[in-house]
């Protein structure tokens, strides 16, 4: 279990580790259930000037503070991982209470960074959305500049949003198609349906119905990422459950699907148009 902020009453100790040529707050906390091993985390705390990355260790009431310090400083590379795993989330935290959509705003494409550029075009009746060389171009009819900016920032971003769904339509049942026909003998059967849905908590589905639906999402990741989603979805087809049966057959069309499913579950906070 992942060690926690200290509750009231909890002995705690304030020090500073040096990881490589940075310095890191960090607060023990002393638990008198536990016996031998430590725990930590890193988690981003707020002050005054903003916010600042903290260790947090829950150690042996008996260990010494010195003993603590040595076996956290032996574990360096682990705690510098998790150090910037956090500083990614805090990242994109930021960036998502942040995200305009304005001139130069960032975007994510088949794993490729765009900067959002806006046109106001006279010619255009309604808003077209556009890739071309790292740029999301998006044209606005002219009657757009006078509209107040909340209402002008949610049409661009149903637009970019329906740009995004189009085009994620159009690969994932590309490359459905072509799992599915490749892998025929294996899948069983190819799916009944394959579009790009909205979801919250999920990257996809295969309904009893052999429908398969995809976080429109997705498409901003890469290809390989992609295409394990489908992979799974597909697999399926012929176990409707996560299996021991249900993962080889996965492994077989990917083999490196664990890599992919990894990389998910690491960073997958960062797809989506924050």
């Amino acid at each position: 279990m992942p060690p926690v902020r200290p509750a009231a009453g909890d002995k705690t100790t304030a020090i500073v580790l040096p990881f490589g040529s940075v310095a890191l707050d960090s607060v023990i906390i002393f638990s008198k259930k536990r016996k031998k091993t430590l725990s930590y985390a890193v988690r981003y705390e707020a002050e005054e000037t903003g916010k600042k990355p903290v260790l947090f260790v829950r150690a042996p009431a008996s260990l010494p503070v010195k003993e603590i310090r040595s076996v956290l400083l032996e574990n360096e590379k682990d705690i510098i991982e998790l150090w910037t795993k956090a500083s990614q989330k805090e990242e994109a935290a930021q960036k998502k209470s942040k995200q305009t959509y304005e001139n130069g705003s960032p975007f994510h494409y088949m794993g490729r960074r765009y900067t959002l550029r806006l046109i106001y075009d006279t010619a255009e009746k309604k808003i077209q959305v556009r890739l071309l060389d790292g740029r999301l171009l998006v044209y606005l009819p002219s009657k757009v500049m006078d509209l107040p900016e909340s209402e002008k920032e949610q049409k661009i971003k149903k637009a970019i949003e329906s740009f995004y769904i189009e085009q994620a339509d159009v690969f994932f049942n590309s490359r459905a198609d072509y799992f599915a026909e490749k892998y025929l003998d294996l899948i069983g059967k190819k799916p009944k349906s394959v579009q790009a849905a909205s979801y919250k908590s999920k990257w996809g589905c295969c309904t009893y119905q052999n429908e398969i639906k995809l976080n429109w999402t997705l498409i901003q990741a890469e290809t390989p990422v992609i295409d394990y989603v489908i992979v799974h979805e597909l697999c399926h087809i012929r176990h409707k459950d996560h299996s021991k049966d249900f993962w080889n057959l996965v492994s077989a069309i990917d083999p490196k699907y664990k890599e992919k499913r990894r990389e998910l579950k690491e960073n997958g906070w960062i797809l989506g148009l924050r």
